[in-house]
């Protein structure tokens, strides 16, 4: 992508993150610790922030406190450094990239934290924002609904808006349509605040832009791609499996 690009998903990284953490700042990890790992975050070596986060974990910070607390709070002080020509606009982009790393690497553990339902998965299917074709994700809907799914529909959202959607309910899975290499931007952008919003979902890609950017699946992080309904619903199904025996065996 182009730098201006970079820089933006950079920014989106430590916007959301700011904003996520807003909810917990009276439990902030201690002053000094937030700004080690601001520190660490621009420092040369690239896994000096992620062994700060592993100390933490292992110390027995919870992955809310990681993500809400740790995280956020180191974001908002690189704003503040970024406000007082303390960090340069490179740093703030190789810390963005960072934040994200160890991000994607908590996944897991935030989906092992939710509990999935057995009898009937729910879902999100978008349209990714500014996008206008919206017949082929409105026709996977109604197929997914025919199969027992619970399915909600967010077409001609702003990127706002269905990020909002998103993070009030929660969903297991999202799904997300775009058709043209003009959306990959928006897409990309939308991925990285969910990731930020809606730590624990898995996140696919459909859509025709599958064939039109061939490489579309690592240039945005989804978790999966697919071409037809069909090919969905099976990633779907294999992805929602291992937690559903999970929940059975805690029940």
């Amino acid at each position: 992508m182009p730098d201006t690009a970079v820089h933006a998903l950079a920014a989106e990284v430590i916007t959301r993150l700011e904003r996520k953490g807003s909810a917990v700042a009276e439990q902030l990890p201690p002053d000094a610790d937030i700004e080690a790992l601001c520190d660490a975050l621009v420092s040369p070596r690239d896994e000096a922030a992620a062994e700060l986060v592993l100390e933490a974990r292992l110390s027995g910070m919870s992955i809310d406190m990681v993500y809400l607390g740790y995280l956020a709070a180191s974001a908002r002080r690189l704003g503040e450094r970024w406000d007082e020509d303390r960090t340069t606009s490179a740093q703030m982009t190789i810390a963005a990239g960072r934040m994200y790393a160890i991000m994607r690497g908590l996944r897991q553990a935030f989906a092992s934290d939710q509990y999935l339902k057995t009898d009937s998965p729910r879902a999100m299917f978008a349209s990714t924002p500014g996008e206008t074709h919206t017949l082929g994700v409105t026709m996977a809907a109604d197929f997914f609904r025919r199969r027992g799914w619970q399915i909600d529909l967010r077409t001609g959202l702003t990127h706002h808006e269905l990020l909002s959607a998103a993070e009030t309910s929660a969903y297991p899975i999202i799904g997300v349509s775009a058709s043209s290499e003009r959306m990959v931007f928006p897409l990309a952008r939308l991925i990285v605040a969910l990731r930020i919003t809606s730590p624990s979902a898995w996140i696919m890609v459909s859509g025709k832009i599958i064939d039109l950017v061939p490489e579309i699946l690592t240039m945005v992080d989804a978790d999966g791609i697919a071409g037809d309904a069909e090919a969905a619903l099976s990633q779907m199904v294999n992805h929602l499996e291992p937690a559903q025996a999970q929940g059975r065996m805690a029940n």
